[in-house]
Protein backbone atom coordinates (compact mmCIF):
# COMPACT_ATOMS: atom_id res chain seq x y z
CA UNK A 1 0.00 0.00 0.00
CA UNK A 2 1.08 3.82 -0.98
CA UNK A 3 2.72 5.86 2.11
CA UNK A 4 2.18 9.11 2.47
CA UNK A 5 5.01 11.00 4.30
CA UNK A 6 5.81 14.40 5.30
CA UNK A 7 9.36 15.63 5.04
CA UNK A 8 9.82 18.97 7.86
CA UNK A 9 12.45 21.60 7.23
CA UNK A 10 12.69 21.25 11.12
CA UNK A 11 12.43 17.91 13.58
CA UNK A 12 9.62 18.69 15.72
CA UNK A 13 7.74 21.33 13.18
CA UNK A 14 4.24 22.07 14.50
CA UNK A 15 2.65 22.91 11.32
CA UNK A 16 4.16 19.54 9.77
CA UNK A 17 2.98 17.52 12.39
CA UNK A 18 -0.54 19.32 12.21
CA UNK A 19 -0.44 18.38 8.53
CA UNK A 20 0.53 14.64 8.89
CA UNK A 21 -2.49 13.72 11.37
CA UNK A 22 -4.86 15.63 8.75
CA UNK A 23 -3.70 13.44 6.70
CA UNK A 24 -3.09 10.38 8.54
CA UNK A 25 0.52 10.42 7.70
CA UNK A 26 3.76 10.47 9.87
CA UNK A 27 6.41 12.71 9.99
CA UNK A 28 9.78 11.39 8.45
CA UNK A 29 12.63 11.62 10.80
CA UNK A 30 15.81 13.94 9.14
CA UNK A 31 18.14 11.98 10.64
CA UNK A 32 18.63 7.52 11.01
CA UNK A 33 15.07 7.32 9.73
CA UNK A 34 13.99 3.49 8.70
CA UNK A 35 11.28 4.25 6.08
CA UNK A 36 11.93 2.41 3.08
CA UNK A 37 10.50 4.38 0.27
CA UNK A 38 8.18 2.48 -2.86
CA UNK A 39 6.75 3.08 -5.84
CA UNK A 40 3.63 4.91 -5.60
CA UNK A 41 4.50 6.59 -2.59
CA UNK A 42 4.36 10.20 -1.60
CA UNK A 43 6.68 12.87 0.25
CA UNK A 44 5.87 16.13 1.02
CA UNK A 45 8.79 18.73 1.79
CA UNK A 46 6.95 20.64 4.32
CA UNK A 47 9.96 23.69 3.72
CA UNK A 48 12.91 21.65 4.02
CA UNK A 49 15.99 22.95 1.54
CA UNK A 50 17.94 19.93 2.50
CA UNK A 51 15.56 17.18 0.71
CA UNK A 52 16.90 13.59 0.67
CA UNK A 53 16.74 11.12 -1.91
CA UNK A 54 13.54 9.05 -2.11
CA UNK A 55 14.15 6.69 -4.73
CA UNK A 56 11.06 5.53 -6.74
CA UNK A 57 8.83 7.66 -4.51
CA UNK A 58 7.09 11.23 -5.46
CA UNK A 59 8.19 14.08 -4.23
CA UNK A 60 5.97 17.66 -3.39
CA UNK A 61 8.17 20.86 -3.40
CA UNK A 62 11.44 19.06 -4.41
CA UNK A 63 13.72 22.27 -4.52
CA UNK A 64 12.45 25.11 -2.03
CA UNK A 65 15.60 27.07 -2.56
CA UNK A 66 15.03 29.70 -4.50
CA UNK A 67 10.98 30.20 -3.01
CA UNK A 68 13.04 30.62 0.60
CA UNK A 69 15.43 33.30 -0.71
CA UNK A 70 13.45 36.83 -1.21
CA UNK A 71 15.95 38.26 -3.51
CA UNK A 72 16.18 35.17 -5.87
CA UNK A 73 12.25 35.01 -5.86
CA UNK A 74 12.47 38.99 -6.94
CA UNK A 75 14.55 38.03 -9.41
CA UNK A 76 12.08 34.79 -10.36
CA UNK A 77 9.08 36.41 -10.71
CA UNK A 78 11.07 39.24 -13.03
CA UNK A 79 12.32 37.18 -15.52
CA UNK A 80 9.33 35.23 -15.43
CA UNK A 81 7.29 38.98 -15.72
CA UNK A 82 5.06 38.46 -12.96
CA UNK A 83 3.78 41.61 -11.59
CA UNK A 84 5.65 42.45 -8.39
CA UNK A 85 6.58 45.60 -6.18
CA UNK A 86 9.98 46.99 -7.73
CA UNK A 87 13.11 46.02 -6.16
CA UNK A 88 16.44 47.10 -5.37
CA UNK A 89 20.33 45.67 -4.38
CA UNK A 90 21.95 48.84 -4.16
CA UNK A 91 20.30 52.01 -2.45
CA UNK A 92 21.98 54.34 -5.30
CA UNK A 93 19.57 52.68 -7.22
CA UNK A 94 16.55 53.98 -5.54
CA UNK A 95 15.13 56.49 -7.10
CA UNK A 96 13.41 59.62 -5.02
CA UNK A 97 9.73 58.97 -6.42
CA UNK A 98 10.10 55.23 -5.01
CA UNK A 99 9.72 55.64 -1.22
CA UNK A 100 8.51 54.57 1.23
CA UNK A 101 10.81 51.68 0.20
CA UNK A 102 10.82 48.29 2.52
CA UNK A 103 14.33 47.19 3.52
CA UNK A 104 14.78 43.58 4.02
CA UNK A 105 17.64 42.60 6.66
CA UNK A 106 16.73 39.38 6.25
CA UNK A 107 15.94 37.22 2.89
CA UNK A 108 14.97 34.27 4.77
CA UNK A 109 12.55 36.22 7.39
CA UNK A 110 9.03 35.41 7.92
CA UNK A 111 6.35 37.02 9.51
CA UNK A 112 7.70 40.66 8.91
CA UNK A 113 11.09 39.41 10.52
CA UNK A 114 13.69 41.49 9.53
CA UNK A 115 11.46 44.13 7.67
CA UNK A 116 12.27 47.73 8.53
CA UNK A 117 10.20 50.72 6.66
CA UNK A 118 11.63 53.57 4.83
CA UNK A 119 9.36 56.78 4.36
CA UNK A 120 12.83 58.87 3.21
CA UNK A 121 16.04 57.90 2.26
CA UNK A 122 17.78 59.21 5.54
CA UNK A 123 15.25 56.04 6.97
CA UNK A 124 17.56 53.58 4.80
CA UNK A 125 19.18 50.46 6.58
CA UNK A 126 21.40 48.05 5.15
CA UNK A 127 20.13 45.72 3.84
CA UNK A 128 20.72 42.95 0.87
CA UNK A 129 16.90 44.01 -0.30
CA UNK A 130 15.07 46.75 -0.80
CA UNK A 131 11.46 46.76 -2.20
CA UNK A 132 9.39 49.43 -3.26
CA UNK A 133 6.18 49.93 -1.00
CA UNK A 134 2.89 49.27 -2.93
CA UNK A 135 -0.02 50.82 -1.84
CA UNK A 136 -3.23 47.86 -1.13
CA UNK A 137 -6.75 47.63 -0.63
CA UNK A 138 -6.45 43.68 0.67
CA UNK A 139 -3.62 41.20 1.08
CA UNK A 140 -4.39 37.81 0.41
CA UNK A 141 -2.45 34.14 0.90
CA UNK A 142 -3.76 31.92 -1.64
CA UNK A 143 -2.68 28.21 -1.41
CA UNK A 144 -1.81 26.51 -4.59
CA UNK A 145 -1.41 23.14 -5.75
CA UNK A 146 0.09 22.71 -9.04
CA UNK A 147 -1.88 24.95 -11.27
CA UNK A 148 -4.86 25.17 -9.00
CA UNK A 149 -5.91 27.47 -5.93
CA UNK A 150 -7.61 25.33 -2.97
CA UNK A 151 -8.21 27.83 -0.35
CA UNK A 152 -7.61 31.46 -0.32
CA UNK A 153 -7.58 33.83 2.91
CA UNK A 154 -7.30 37.45 3.69
CA UNK A 155 -5.56 39.97 6.43
CA UNK A 156 -7.84 40.94 8.22
CA UNK A 157 -7.37 43.65 11.37
CA UNK A 158 -8.02 42.21 14.70
CA UNK A 159 -10.25 44.89 15.91
CA UNK A 160 -8.98 44.83 19.28
CA UNK A 161 -5.90 46.75 18.05
CA UNK A 162 -6.12 50.09 18.14
CA UNK A 163 -3.16 51.31 15.84
CA UNK A 164 -2.65 48.51 13.12
CA UNK A 165 0.21 48.62 10.85
CA UNK A 166 -1.69 49.35 7.77
CA UNK A 167 1.88 48.68 5.31
CA UNK A 168 3.05 46.00 6.84
CA UNK A 169 -0.35 43.50 7.61
CA UNK A 170 1.21 40.63 10.10
CA UNK A 171 0.00 39.38 13.70
CA UNK A 172 2.61 41.76 15.38
CA UNK A 173 0.64 44.70 13.56
CA UNK A 174 -2.85 43.81 14.47
CA UNK A 175 -3.80 41.52 11.78
CA UNK A 176 -5.16 37.72 11.43
CA UNK A 177 -6.28 35.48 8.50
CA UNK A 178 -9.62 35.01 7.48
CA UNK A 179 -11.26 32.92 4.73
CA UNK A 180 -12.81 34.31 1.78
CA UNK A 181 -15.00 32.72 -1.22
CA UNK A 182 -12.78 32.86 -4.25
CA UNK A 183 -15.66 34.33 -6.25
CA UNK A 184 -15.06 37.44 -4.25
CA UNK A 185 -11.69 37.80 -5.04
CA UNK A 186 -10.19 39.32 -8.32
CA UNK A 187 -9.05 36.82 -10.51
CA UNK A 188 -5.72 38.85 -11.57
CA UNK A 189 -4.70 37.87 -7.42
CA UNK A 190 -5.44 34.03 -8.26
CA UNK A 191 -3.94 34.54 -11.49
CA UNK A 192 -0.42 36.00 -10.28
CA UNK A 193 -0.86 33.03 -7.15
CA UNK A 194 -0.83 30.31 -9.68
CA UNK A 195 2.27 31.83 -11.80
CA UNK A 196 4.44 32.68 -8.64
CA UNK A 197 4.41 29.02 -8.06
CA UNK A 198 5.40 27.76 -11.64
CA UNK A 199 7.88 30.41 -11.77
CA UNK A 200 9.59 28.99 -8.37
CA UNK A 201 9.61 25.42 -9.81
CA UNK A 202 7.27 24.59 -6.86
CA UNK A 203 4.18 22.04 -6.64
CA UNK A 204 2.25 24.03 -3.86
CA UNK A 205 2.96 27.12 -1.63
CA UNK A 206 0.60 29.74 0.08
CA UNK A 207 1.73 32.92 -1.83
CA UNK A 208 0.84 36.26 -0.61
CA UNK A 209 -0.49 39.06 -2.90
CA UNK A 210 -1.93 42.27 -2.38
CA UNK A 211 -4.42 43.76 -4.36
CA UNK A 212 -4.61 47.72 -5.21
CA UNK A 213 -8.02 48.58 -6.35
CA UNK A 214 -6.79 51.99 -8.10
CA UNK A 215 -4.18 50.32 -10.27
CA UNK A 216 -6.80 47.34 -10.45
CA UNK A 217 -3.63 45.19 -10.54
CA UNK A 218 -2.15 42.68 -7.87
CA UNK A 219 1.17 42.19 -6.75
CA UNK A 220 3.56 39.33 -5.55
CA UNK A 221 5.52 39.14 -2.25
CA UNK A 222 6.09 35.62 -1.59
CA UNK A 223 5.76 32.00 -1.82
CA UNK A 224 5.45 29.93 1.48
CA UNK A 225 6.77 26.50 1.43
CA UNK A 226 5.89 25.69 4.93
CA UNK A 227 3.25 27.79 6.02
CA UNK A 228 1.73 27.57 9.64
CA UNK A 229 -1.23 25.59 9.73
CA UNK A 230 -4.56 25.82 11.78
CA UNK A 231 -7.11 23.06 11.46
CA UNK A 232 -9.04 24.43 8.28
CA UNK A 233 -6.13 25.08 7.02
CA UNK A 234 -4.62 21.62 7.63
CA UNK A 235 -8.20 19.82 6.08
CA UNK A 236 -8.06 22.09 3.19
CA UNK A 237 -4.26 20.56 2.12
CA UNK A 238 -5.52 17.50 2.96
CA UNK A 239 -8.09 17.61 0.51
CA UNK A 240 -6.22 19.25 -1.65
CA UNK A 241 -3.56 16.05 -1.73
CA UNK A 242 -6.05 13.66 -1.59
CA UNK A 243 -7.41 14.94 -4.81
CA UNK A 244 -3.89 15.06 -6.33
CA UNK A 245 -3.16 11.32 -5.28
CA UNK A 246 -6.10 10.32 -6.74
CA UNK A 247 -5.92 12.34 -10.21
Amino acid sequence: MAKIRVYPYKQGSASAKTLAEALGAKVLKLNNSKYVPRQGDLVINWGSSDVKDFGPARILNKDVKKAQCKLESFKAFKEADIRAPRFFTDVKDIPDEAYPIICRTKLRGHSGDGIVVAETKDQLVAAPLYTQYVKKKDEYRVHVLRDKTFFIQRKARKLDVENPNWKIRNLEGGFVFVEVDGGNVPNDVLDLAVWAVDALGLDFGGVDVMWNENEGKAYVLEVNTACGLEERTAEKYKQAFCDFIEG
